[in-house]
């Protein structure tokens, strides 16, 4: 295996550790009903979406 090998696995190893973080971070949000980006139930940009 050359460099470029283990290059193209390491970009890919990222990319699929993104997006296991990011759906995570999707799932969890939503199943504690709470706001996209901080995840509390009662946060004031959630408050302010709603209008």
């Amino acid at each position: 295996m050359g460099w470029q090998d283990y290059t193209a696995w390491a970009i890919v190893a990222a990319a699929c550790c993104a997006a296991g973080v990011w759906a995570w971070r999707r799932l969890c949000g939503r199943r504690r009903g709470g706001c996209a980006s901080c995840g509390a139930a009662q946060c004031p940009m959630k408050k302010i979406a709603r209008k």
